[in-house]
Protein backbone atom coordinates (compact mmCIF):
# COMPACT_ATOMS: atom_id res chain seq x y z
CA UNK A 1 0.00 0.00 0.00
CA UNK A 2 2.84 2.48 1.06
CA UNK A 3 4.55 1.48 -2.37
CA UNK A 4 1.69 2.36 -4.53
CA UNK A 5 1.25 5.64 -2.43
CA UNK A 6 4.80 6.27 -3.04
CA UNK A 7 5.03 5.94 -6.89
CA UNK A 8 1.56 7.51 -7.07
CA UNK A 9 3.43 10.71 -5.34
CA UNK A 10 6.28 10.47 -7.66
CA UNK A 11 4.07 10.48 -10.66
CA UNK A 12 2.79 13.82 -9.56
CA UNK A 13 6.09 15.19 -8.86
CA UNK A 14 7.11 14.28 -11.86
CA UNK A 15 3.96 15.62 -13.64
CA UNK A 16 4.85 18.92 -12.05
CA UNK A 17 8.39 19.33 -12.65
CA UNK A 18 6.93 18.86 -16.84
CA UNK A 19 4.75 21.57 -16.47
CA UNK A 20 6.56 23.61 -14.81
CA UNK A 21 9.48 22.84 -17.50
CA UNK A 22 6.71 23.52 -20.24
CA UNK A 23 5.64 26.77 -18.87
CA UNK A 24 8.82 28.47 -18.17
CA UNK A 25 10.51 27.12 -21.32
CA UNK A 26 7.28 28.90 -22.91
CA UNK A 27 7.79 31.72 -21.11
CA UNK A 28 11.57 32.11 -22.14
CA UNK A 29 10.84 31.08 -26.16
CA UNK A 30 8.33 33.76 -25.46
CA UNK A 31 10.48 36.33 -24.43
CA UNK A 32 13.09 35.44 -26.72
CA UNK A 33 10.33 35.75 -29.66
CA UNK A 34 9.83 39.41 -28.52
CA UNK A 35 13.38 40.84 -27.44
CA UNK A 36 13.87 39.41 -31.34
CA UNK A 37 10.62 40.78 -32.69
CA UNK A 38 11.14 44.28 -31.25
CA UNK A 39 14.93 45.01 -31.68
CA UNK A 40 16.88 42.49 -34.10
CA UNK A 41 13.67 41.91 -37.02
CA UNK A 42 13.19 45.15 -38.33
CA UNK A 43 9.76 44.94 -37.97
CA UNK A 44 8.82 47.67 -35.76
CA UNK A 45 11.95 50.15 -37.33
CA UNK A 46 11.19 53.54 -38.43
CA UNK A 47 10.84 53.05 -42.26
CA UNK A 48 11.04 56.90 -43.17
CA UNK A 49 11.80 60.38 -41.48
CA UNK A 50 9.50 63.12 -43.49
CA UNK A 51 10.75 66.71 -42.59
CA UNK A 52 7.76 69.60 -43.22
CA UNK A 53 8.60 73.20 -43.28
CA UNK A 54 12.34 73.58 -42.96
CA UNK A 55 13.65 76.67 -45.13
CA UNK A 56 16.78 78.09 -43.56
CA UNK A 57 17.86 74.78 -41.56
CA UNK A 58 19.37 71.79 -43.79
CA UNK A 59 17.14 68.98 -44.39
CA UNK A 60 20.07 66.39 -44.53
CA UNK A 61 21.29 68.00 -40.87
CA UNK A 62 17.72 67.64 -39.46
CA UNK A 63 18.22 63.93 -40.59
CA UNK A 64 21.26 63.03 -39.24
CA UNK A 65 20.65 64.28 -35.74
CA UNK A 66 17.28 62.20 -36.00
CA UNK A 67 19.20 58.91 -37.58
CA UNK A 68 22.17 59.26 -34.91
CA UNK A 69 19.10 59.58 -32.13
CA UNK A 70 17.66 56.36 -33.59
CA UNK A 71 20.73 54.38 -33.84
CA UNK A 72 22.47 54.80 -30.79
CA UNK A 73 23.64 51.59 -28.94
CA UNK A 74 22.91 50.09 -25.39
CA UNK A 75 23.68 46.60 -24.06
CA UNK A 76 27.10 46.49 -25.04
CA UNK A 77 26.70 47.53 -28.64
CA UNK A 78 24.08 45.05 -29.83
CA UNK A 79 20.95 46.87 -29.02
CA UNK A 80 19.17 50.58 -30.42
CA UNK A 81 15.63 50.46 -28.49
CA UNK A 82 15.03 53.95 -30.51
CA UNK A 83 15.08 52.97 -33.65
CA UNK A 84 11.91 50.68 -32.93
CA UNK A 85 8.77 53.20 -34.01
CA UNK A 86 7.11 52.55 -30.68
CA UNK A 87 10.42 53.93 -28.67
CA UNK A 88 11.01 56.50 -30.42
CA UNK A 89 10.38 59.36 -27.82
CA UNK A 90 8.73 61.94 -29.61
CA UNK A 91 9.98 64.94 -26.82
CA UNK A 92 13.06 64.07 -26.82
CA UNK A 93 13.53 64.75 -30.47
CA UNK A 94 11.71 67.62 -30.01
CA UNK A 95 13.51 69.12 -27.55
CA UNK A 96 17.06 68.14 -28.83
CA UNK A 97 16.14 70.27 -32.90
CA UNK A 98 14.95 73.26 -30.76
CA UNK A 99 18.40 73.03 -28.47
CA UNK A 100 20.69 72.84 -31.82
CA UNK A 101 18.61 74.95 -33.98
CA UNK A 102 17.44 78.02 -32.36
CA UNK A 103 15.86 78.92 -35.34
CA UNK A 104 13.65 76.64 -34.96
CA UNK A 105 10.42 78.47 -32.92
CA UNK A 106 7.94 74.57 -32.70
CA UNK A 107 8.53 71.36 -33.52
CA UNK A 108 5.98 68.56 -33.87
CA UNK A 109 6.86 65.06 -34.03
CA UNK A 110 4.28 62.50 -35.00
CA UNK A 111 4.95 58.55 -35.15
CA UNK A 112 3.05 57.19 -37.39
CA UNK A 113 3.06 53.62 -36.09
CA UNK A 114 0.96 51.77 -38.87
CA UNK A 115 3.23 53.00 -41.60
CA UNK A 116 6.31 53.27 -39.36
CA UNK A 117 6.75 56.74 -40.19
CA UNK A 118 7.96 60.09 -38.31
CA UNK A 119 6.83 62.87 -39.55
CA UNK A 120 8.94 66.56 -38.29
CA UNK A 121 6.54 69.66 -38.62
CA UNK A 122 8.86 72.61 -38.15
CA UNK A 123 7.73 76.21 -37.68
CA UNK A 124 11.30 78.38 -38.20
CA UNK A 125 11.66 81.62 -36.47
CA UNK A 126 10.87 84.94 -38.98
CA UNK A 127 13.87 87.61 -38.31
CA UNK A 128 12.02 91.20 -37.81
CA UNK A 129 15.56 92.86 -36.29
CA UNK A 130 19.11 92.45 -35.88
CA UNK A 131 20.93 93.47 -32.64
CA UNK A 132 24.01 94.51 -32.11
CA UNK A 133 26.26 95.31 -29.43
CA UNK A 134 28.25 98.83 -30.10
CA UNK A 135 31.74 98.61 -30.62
CA UNK A 136 31.76 94.85 -31.21
CA UNK A 137 30.55 92.44 -34.30
CA UNK A 138 28.69 90.46 -32.34
CA UNK A 139 24.87 90.91 -34.21
CA UNK A 140 22.20 88.63 -34.08
CA UNK A 141 19.06 88.11 -35.68
CA UNK A 142 16.27 88.48 -33.45
CA UNK A 143 11.87 87.30 -33.92
CA UNK A 144 8.83 89.48 -33.09
CA UNK A 145 9.21 87.58 -29.54
CA UNK A 146 12.76 89.29 -29.00
CA UNK A 147 14.61 85.91 -28.84
CA UNK A 148 18.23 85.81 -30.79
CA UNK A 149 18.01 83.27 -33.19
CA UNK A 150 20.98 83.64 -35.83
CA UNK A 151 24.14 85.77 -35.96
CA UNK A 152 24.01 88.26 -38.14
CA UNK A 153 26.24 90.81 -40.44
CA UNK A 154 26.15 94.42 -38.90
CA UNK A 155 24.64 96.54 -41.46
CA UNK A 156 21.72 99.42 -41.73
CA UNK A 157 18.78 99.85 -43.10
CA UNK A 158 15.06 100.03 -43.25
CA UNK A 159 14.06 96.49 -43.96
CA UNK A 160 15.23 95.61 -40.81
CA UNK A 161 14.86 96.96 -37.35
CA UNK A 162 18.89 97.27 -36.43
CA UNK A 163 19.35 98.05 -32.44
CA UNK A 164 22.72 99.17 -31.45
CA UNK A 165 22.83 98.04 -27.90
CA UNK A 166 25.47 100.23 -25.63
CA UNK A 167 24.44 99.40 -22.73
CA UNK A 168 27.28 97.56 -21.96
CA UNK A 169 25.02 94.00 -21.34
CA UNK A 170 26.29 91.10 -22.88
CA UNK A 171 23.92 88.86 -25.06
CA UNK A 172 24.20 85.50 -26.58
CA UNK A 173 22.50 83.11 -28.86
CA UNK A 174 19.12 82.13 -27.55
CA UNK A 175 19.09 85.28 -25.60
CA UNK A 176 15.65 87.32 -24.96
CA UNK A 177 16.02 90.98 -24.83
CA UNK A 178 15.94 92.11 -21.39
CA UNK A 179 13.52 95.30 -21.23
CA UNK A 180 10.23 93.66 -23.04
CA UNK A 181 8.50 97.17 -22.52
CA UNK A 182 11.56 99.30 -23.85
CA UNK A 183 11.78 96.38 -27.08
CA UNK A 184 7.66 96.86 -27.69
CA UNK A 185 8.63 100.66 -27.88
CA UNK A 186 11.20 100.65 -30.38
CA UNK A 187 9.04 97.77 -32.56
CA UNK A 188 5.97 100.17 -32.48
CA UNK A 189 8.11 103.14 -33.45
CA UNK A 190 9.59 101.92 -36.29
CA UNK A 191 5.97 100.59 -37.44
CA UNK A 192 4.70 104.16 -37.04
CA UNK A 193 7.84 105.57 -38.76
CA UNK A 194 6.97 103.64 -42.01
CA UNK A 195 3.39 104.11 -41.75
CA UNK A 196 3.78 107.82 -41.24
CA UNK A 197 6.45 107.92 -44.00
CA UNK A 198 8.08 111.04 -41.65
CA UNK A 199 11.64 110.35 -42.61
CA UNK A 200 13.88 107.38 -43.67
CA UNK A 201 16.22 105.82 -40.69
CA UNK A 202 19.13 103.85 -40.36
CA UNK A 203 18.80 102.30 -36.93
CA UNK A 204 17.89 102.47 -33.38
CA UNK A 205 20.27 102.72 -30.58
CA UNK A 206 20.26 102.24 -26.87
CA UNK A 207 22.65 104.88 -24.95
CA UNK A 208 24.70 103.69 -22.07
CA UNK A 209 23.30 104.54 -18.97
CA UNK A 210 19.49 105.50 -19.86
CA UNK A 211 16.39 104.07 -20.13
CA UNK A 212 15.56 105.96 -23.68
CA UNK A 213 16.46 104.93 -26.92
CA UNK A 214 17.48 107.38 -30.05
CA UNK A 215 16.89 106.78 -33.90
CA UNK A 216 19.29 107.26 -36.36
CA UNK A 217 17.85 109.06 -39.39
CA UNK A 218 19.63 108.65 -42.89
CA UNK A 219 20.07 112.40 -43.26
CA UNK A 220 22.46 111.86 -39.86
CA UNK A 221 20.81 113.19 -36.73
CA UNK A 222 19.14 111.52 -34.23
CA UNK A 223 15.35 111.60 -32.89
CA UNK A 224 15.74 111.21 -28.91
CA UNK A 225 12.86 108.88 -27.53
CA UNK A 226 10.68 108.31 -24.44
CA UNK A 227 10.18 105.04 -23.79
CA UNK A 228 7.93 106.37 -20.61
CA UNK A 229 5.80 108.54 -22.99
CA UNK A 230 3.04 107.39 -25.78
CA UNK A 231 5.39 106.42 -29.32
CA UNK A 232 2.67 108.25 -31.59
CA UNK A 233 2.04 111.21 -29.65
CA UNK A 234 5.98 111.58 -30.14
CA UNK A 235 6.55 110.91 -33.57
CA UNK A 236 3.12 113.22 -34.81
CA UNK A 237 4.49 115.56 -32.94
CA UNK A 238 8.08 115.61 -34.61
CA UNK A 239 6.05 115.14 -38.17
CA UNK A 240 4.38 118.51 -37.40
CA UNK A 241 7.52 119.86 -36.30
CA UNK A 242 9.55 119.26 -39.15
CA UNK A 243 6.38 120.14 -41.92
CA UNK A 244 6.22 123.72 -40.36
CA UNK A 245 9.54 124.89 -38.42
CA UNK A 246 12.40 123.21 -40.59
CA UNK A 247 12.82 122.19 -43.79
CA UNK A 248 14.75 119.93 -45.40
CA UNK A 249 17.63 122.68 -46.23
CA UNK A 250 17.93 123.40 -42.76
CA UNK A 251 18.08 120.07 -41.28
CA UNK A 252 21.27 119.16 -43.03
CA UNK A 253 22.94 120.82 -40.28
CA UNK A 254 20.67 119.42 -37.53
CA UNK A 255 22.42 117.22 -34.20
CA UNK A 256 19.44 115.89 -32.59
CA UNK A 257 15.36 116.63 -32.18
CA UNK A 258 14.51 115.83 -28.35
CA UNK A 259 10.79 114.76 -27.70
CA UNK A 260 11.78 113.19 -24.42
CA UNK A 261 9.82 116.36 -22.17
CA UNK A 262 6.09 115.96 -23.05
CA UNK A 263 4.66 119.08 -25.01
CA UNK A 264 8.11 120.41 -25.90
CA UNK A 265 10.54 119.86 -28.25
CA UNK A 266 14.22 120.37 -28.22
CA UNK A 267 16.93 120.08 -30.99
CA UNK A 268 20.34 121.38 -32.03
Amino acid sequence: MYGYRDTLKEKRKRRKVRIAFLIISSLTALLIFIAYALFFSGWFSVKQIQINGYEEISEAEIKNLIDGYLNKKYLLNYIKPFSNIMFANSETIEEFLQEIFPIIEKVNVDKQLLTKNLIIELNEREAIGIWCKSESDKCFYFDREGIMFKSALRFSGEIFLVIEDARGRDFNLTDTFDDKELFKKISLTKNILDELKLIGYSNFFLPKGSFDFWVKTKEGWYIYMDKENDVRTQLVALKKFLEEKISAGRRQNLQYIDLRVNNRIYYK
